[in-house]
């Protein structure tokens, strides 16, 4: 992190953790478990506080940690950012996103819009979950892909921070985590999903191995495809007014070879789709060429920044998000944007702007939704305590079931729009958010009461 500003403050002053809730910001020393007001007066890092807040309050987040942690037994430090949108439905799913971040504001931002994004595909789907993000600083995010066993330390750390939550936090991988780190995490907490099935293996401490979880449910990539290739169809359908419409002859764009990507091409090279592909990796861009005969647009990040301006019939995102934004719009030559990218709007207002410019954007909440359904069927609930239980049951046929409902959940999206005038992301918000609603009104009124009663 080339600027550290607020992990220095907390550095300099014996601080592990500092907290924004409810408009207030709390700390945590370095021996301590309780949290005490921070002082603000003269405070160098008061203006970073404030924007949080004011982001935090005008998105309706309920919770911002900052975490700076010496790992036991290592010369790591866990530097991370825990963000919590809502727990109104139930337990939050925090994914865990790994990267060499410029600033403590990069983190920021991928906490909150993340967090969120988790919570409306939790609530759109009628999962009894909430949303949340756990964003981790790391000079070598490779380390954790791989699972390297001098990240261990770093990941046992991390489940010891959820496993605080008491199960009100269920970790799961994102961007630079894995199944394998999912399966270390577990060392410290049972409150982790998407974990390695029991027939495979992971590679551990002096290169050994040993087997996944029982019931784990194996890798969620077969699943997210399923439903990013089923949300095209239904777009597909709407916009040419018809039913099962084949995708024969189409010209579709892949933005993202990965194994995403991959999957996805399977499915399109059926249907005899004319396949574009765009990565900056080589090798997955020459595997794609000689399998499938793709033809390659983008190979590198300089012909990635315009990639986008190719006149197609839809745009599929499967790498990082952020390609959609206000700047880029009036160069879409696409008919359809649906991909497995999270965060694929840079504002919410992008959303509306490609509405009004014919590009029917499927919320990538809703399009991506395949790799949560698959891995929440790892948490179920015991009948006599009510507590969570993990892996007790895991049936794939069921996930696939699940994603074809979300095709009638989208094509009900998508009329609601046509006939109300909104775009789709709009009407998907409000659905997603009016589930929530109920129970986060009843949450702040009880708030509202004990601050009335301290005073």
């Amino acid at each position: 992190m080339s600027s550290s500003k607020v992990f220095q403050y907390m550095r300099d002053h014996d601080i592990r953790r500092l907290r924004i809730k409810n408009s207030t910001a709390y700390m945590m020393h370095k021996q301590g478990t309780q949290w005490d007001l921070l002082p603000l007066d003269k405070n160098p890092i008061y203006g970073f506080l404030l924007l949080s807040d004011l982001i935090l309050a005008q998105m309706g987040h309920e919770d911002l940690i900052i975490i700076y942690e010496h790992v036991e037994q290592s010369d790591l430090v866990c530097k991370a950012v825990l963000c919590i949108y809502s727990m109104d439905l139930g337990p939050a799913i925090a994914g865990l996103r790994i990267d060499d971040y410029e600033t403590e504001e990069d983190m920021i931002e991928d906490s909150v819009m993340i967090s969120r994004s988790v919570a409306r595909k939790a609530a759109i789907n009628k999962l009894n979950f909430g949303g949340a993000q756990l964003v981790l600083d790391h000079s070598k995010p490779n380390e954790t892909f791989y699972n390297k066993e001098a990240v261990f330390p770093l990941l046992e750390h991390v489940g010891k921070i959820i496993h605080e939550y008491d199960g009100q936090l269920i970790l799961a991988p994102d961007l630079n985590s894995s199944m394998q780190n999912m399966h270390i995490v577990q060392r410290q907490t049972q409150h982790v999903i998407c974990n390695v099935k029991e027939s495979d293996f992971v590679c551990i401490e002096g290169k050994n191995e040993e087997p996944g979880s029982f019931n784990g449910s194996g890798e969620p990539t077969p699943f997210t495809a399923f439903g990013v290739y089923h949300a095209l169809k239904v777009a597909t359908d709407f916009i040419e007014n018809g039913k099962d419409v084949s995708l024969k002859g189409k010209k579709i764009l892949i933005i993202g070879l990965g194994k995403c990507g991959l999957a996805l091409t399977d499915y399109l090279v059926k249907e005899g789709v004319e396949l574009y592909g765009a990565d900056i990796d080589e090798n997955a861009c020459k595997i794609m060429e000689e399998i499938y005969g793709m033809k390659i647009l983008a190979r590198n990040r300089e012909q990635l920044r315009t990639v986008h301006q190719f006149e197609c019939h839809a745009i599929v995102p499967c790498a990082t998000g952020g390609l959609i934004s206000d700047k880029r719009i009036k160069d879409f030559r696409c008919k359809i944007i649906c991909g497995a990218a999270n965060h694929q709007l840079n504002q919410d207002k992008d959303a509306v702007l490609l509405h009004e410019n014919g590009i029917l954007w499927i919320p990538d909440f809703m399009s991506n939704c395949g790799g949560l359904l698959n891995a929440i069927q790892e948490v179920g609930q015991d009948e006599e305590s009510g507590k969570l239980v993990y892996r007790q049951n895991y049936e794939p046929e069921l996930v696939f079931k699940e994603l074809l409902k979300m095709k009638e959940t989208i094509n009900e999206i998508l009329q609601t729009s046509a006939d109300e005038s909104l775009s789709p992301y709009e009407v998907a918000v409000a659905r997603a958010e009016l589930r929530m609603y109920d129970r986060r009104k009843t949450r702040w009124l009880k708030y509202l009461a004990s601050r009335a009663k301290s005073n």
